[in-house]
């Protein structure tokens, strides 16, 4: 059980006349730790307003009661979830309190704490219980109700004291926000000062930015979440909130003197997780570049964030009814081979369906397929993912039907009706809203980005949806997407002869790994085998692919090949390979040597299960997978920190705000720049992305490998792509 200890307790600052003495302190101590508390206004936001009451009178029309009080309760309930959304919003929340700490002092500012002390405490029923008179429901009688029934009833608090407002407080923090030369500590910091910006004129503070959950990412990256909470625990060993709770979510409820213990316990436990984990970091050269590539790139991705991407809403709805429409056809499709009334959406059905016995213990036909699984869920179910129904395609027709009605459903659901609220509007655009996507640094184990809000990351390859996402009035979209960078990776590390001479001579990656496969002339390779010999493998071959996970590769693809086949191909790669096969080797040796793997810049991935026995099958998947996780960490890892040097360098030449960065998406960056200059715009983009950089280990190796920047304008990303 973690221990416990008491944090400081202090009071909250009242007055202006305090805030220099704070301004002062941050100047000296040069770095600061900062947290906001937010909260939505609905009131202030019309499009919103709009959006609760269509939601109120769908939801009105499936109501039976007639109940004053049930009905106010239902459409609170539809408010609340909205204004708790719009304090996520970093463009539309209020920020209301802030609390900043430094070495051994720490500050709570409330700006509009609604609550003072309690007076009387909340009351909540279970559904056990009777309500107290005046808050039961009244009967046709003109009586009271004496049923019992869940309720809830709110808090009396006295006043508040009186505090400052937002003008006060930032035009006084201001000069420390905007001074590049103090650094910002915050957990979750991208999203505090996007917050803050409104206040600062739209300007995200400067400097260097550190996040505690970052810290903690680059020390282990495999544990399950990066919540303040779980930092302290892997920090300190003990949970600072077990007096007041974590009570972010409820704040605006809270007396004023517990949201001011709370708004100090923020900050500074923010505050002393940073400078625990920046010594230890600092002492281990890989980790501290690591942390250092982070933490320059932290708020460049910031504002590419608070930037935002135009999205074409027109364009949107009518690729939303293009998808009803192939939903449709697919229904029918599934229909000719399914059982009636056979429901492709439900999990259980589709399980019973596909995997369920052919026959019942009576030896009658119960029409399910029997289709053997060869993946579980973590309840012991067969698994009905993506992955898992690919591995059955060409067993039955029905199954390239369900995977295509998964897709379509997913990118209905995720593309469509899921990307509309996220949609803010933009003055004077009708038909276009600005989409502001997160990016995560801590959410992969290769320190790649993750995405959320939509996830870009997974992005469907169907073009009509890369085509809703377009250039604002006047500007244009430069795409510039790293060629082949993974590939460019292997050969600079392996020195593989034929890699080498791919990249050396122009030859196209994948009609080369199709000629050292089948050891014929790079110029007499056919289109077919260029896709079947050359571009599937080598998207996963360079992992260590074997042979059964290639065989259902081309099967996604829509081809088929036996499992001879897919060995021919595979021993053709690491035979013609066999530099990068003997690389691949050298990786394994490292991981099971120390227990992790780095990357050209330092970040390391630990890989413990690596040294398994692997004397049961599952041992062996788990230390096969690690063997593959290990040379995946290497590569992408280092191609990762390629990218994010490339959003520090390009942070460094655009001129924001009439260029910005809006999107960073595997190995593409996306800008948006004055359509009348993308053509000047276009060679700097590429050069400061590092084209015709050679990747050369550090001079550690003998032939280095040439980065190749690629980069096209136009008024969609979809174009842009090219």
């Amino acid at each position: 059980m973690a221990r416990t200890r008491r944090g400081p307790v202090a009071p909250a600052v009242l007055t202006a006349e305090e805030l220099p003495a704070i301004v002062e302190a941050i100047q000296q101590a040069g770095a600061f730790s900062f947290d906001v508390e937010t909260r939505g206004n609905v009131d202030r936001h019309p499009d919103v307003l709009d959006k609760i009451e269509k939601e109120w009178q769908e939801k009105l029309a499936t109501l039976k009661t007639t109940h004053q009080g049930t009905l106010d309760r239902s459409r609170q309930a539809i408010v609340d979830r909205w204004a708790g959304e719009l304090a996520l919003d970093e463009h539309r929340n209020e920020v209301f309190w802030i609390g900043i700490a430094i070495d051994g002092q720490s500050w709570a500012i409330p700006m509009g704490h609604p609550n003072g002390e309690v007076l009387i405490k909340e009351m909540r029923g279970d559904g056990h219980t009777t309500p107290p008179k005046g808050f039961r429901d009244i009967l046709k009688s003109g009586k009271e109700s004496t049923a019992k029934k869940k309720y809830f009833i709110p808090a009396v608090f006295s006043e508040p004291p009186q505090q400052l407002t937002t003008d006060v407080v930032f035009a006084a923090l201001e000069e420390v926000f905007l001074d590049d030369d103090i650094v910002k500590v915050n957990q979750n910091i991208k999203f505090d000062c996007k917050s803050v910006a409104k206040y600062l004129g739209g300007r995200l503070p400067t400097g260097l930015y550190v996040d505690p959950q970052d810290l903690m990412h680059i020390v282990n990256e495999n544990l399950i979440n990066y919540k303040l909470q779980t930092v302290l625990k892997e920090t300190f060993d003990f949970d600072p909130y077990h007096r007041v709770g974590k009570l972010g979510k409820t704040i605006t409820t809270e007396a004023f003197s517990a949201a001011t213990t709370y708004v100090h316990y923020d900050a500074r436990w923010a505050w002393l997780t940073y400078k625990h984990w920046w010594r230890r970091i600092a002492k281990i050269e890989g980790l501290y570049t690591t942390l250092q590539l982070d933490s320059a790139c932290m708020r460049p991705v910031a504002q590419m964030e608070y930037n935002g991407i135009a999205v074409n809403k027109r364009e949107m709805l009518r690729f939303g009814q293009e998808l009803d429409v192939d939903l449709n056809r697919v229904i029918m499709d599934i229909g000719l081979h399914a059982p009636p009334g056979f429901n492709p959406g439900s999990v259980q059905q589709k399980q019973r369906y596909l995997f369920g016995p052919k026959k019942d213990e009576n030896g009658k036909a119960t029409g399910n397929l029997g289709l053997k699984p060869t993946k579980w869920t973590d309840t012991k179910q067969p698994s009905v993912d993506d992955e898992a129904l690919r591995a059955q395609m060409g067993k039955h027709p029905i199954i390239d039907y369900i995977i295509e009605y998964q897709e379509l459903s997913k990118m209905k659901s995720t593309y469509v009706t899921g990307l509309e609220p996220l949609l803010h509007p933009i003055k004077g655009q009708r038909n276009l809203g600005k989409l502001h996507p997160s990016f995560h640094f801590h959410r992969t184990t290769t320190g790649r980005f993750s995405s959320s809000d939509p996830n870009l990351q997974n992005i469907p390859r169907d073009g009509r949806m890369r085509a809703l996402f377009v250039a604002e009035p006047g500007d244009s979209l430069i795409d510039a997407d790293y060629s082949q960078i993974e590939m460019r990776l292997m050969a600079m590390y392996s020195q593989d002869p034929a890699l080498l001479r791919i990249f050396r001579e122009g030859i196209d990656v994948h009609t080369g790994t199709a000629a050292v496969i089948l050891k014929k002339a790079f110029e007499d390779i056919t289109p077919d085998e260029r896709q079947l010999f050359g571009k599937t493998p080598n998207f996963l071959m360079g992992y260590g692919g074997q042979a059964r996970r290639l065989q259902m590769a081309v099967r996604a693809e829509g081809g088929n090949i036996t499992f001879d086949e897919a060995q021919f191909i595979v021993d053709g790669y690491n035979n013609g390979y066999a530099g990068l096969t003997d690389w691949k080797e050298s990786v394994i040796r490292f991981g099971r040597r120390y227990g992790y793997v780095e990357t050209l810049g330092g970040r390391r991935r630990r890989v413990p299960d690596i040294n398994m026995r692997g004397s049961t099958k599952e041992e062996w998947k788990a230390r096969s997978r690690a063997e593959r996780q290990a040379i995946n960490a290497v590569i992408q890892g280092t191609a990762a920190e390629i990218c994010k040097r490339a959003l520090v360098e390009l942070d460094k030449v655009l001129e924001w705000p009439k260029c910005r960065m809006v999107l960073q998406v595997h190995d593409e960056i996306v800008t948006a720049v004055p359509t009348d200059e993308a053509g000047l715009w276009l060679p700097q983009i590429e050069k400061s992305m590092g084209n015709g950089v050679v990747l050369d280990a550090n001079g550690t190796v003998n032939e280095g490998v040439e980065l190749v920047v690629e980069a096209h304008f136009a008024g969609s990303w979809y174009d842009a792509k090219g």
